[in-house]
């Protein structure tokens, strides 16, 4: 999971985002760069296939406290990567995804 630093994601937030993932996959989530991963040696012999898929958030915009627009991609290996717009609405005590738009897919 890579969130991007210059975004304003509070730690809190982060961490249930990585709580929530981790249940679901059941797999350990860390919190790194592409760069990091590769240094922690989490990629296949060549360092453009990770031994896992790269979440990154891009890009947050906040249309109001109830309302946020994300833009996130995926990534595991120089043979393919996407990417999605998905809006966030707050609704009973959680987020709930809105709408997804896939915006690039290679």
């Amino acid at each position: 999971m890579d969130f991007d630093k210059g975004l304003p994601i509070k730690d809190s937030d982060k961490k249930s985002i990585e709580d929530y993932l981790q249940s679901k996959y059941n797999v350990k989530i860390y919190n790194l760069t592409y760069e990091e991963l590769v240094e922690e040696g989490l990629s296949e012999q060549s360092e453009s296939k990770l031994k896992g898929v790269l979440l990154k958030i891009e890009k947050q915009e906040q249309q109001s406290d109830n309302n946020i627009t994300i833009e996130v991609s995926k990534y595991r290996s120089n043979e393919g990567s996407l990417s999605a717009k998905i809006t966030l609405t707050y609704e009973e005590g959680q987020w709930k995804v809105a709408t997804h738009t896939p915006t690039r897919e290679s």
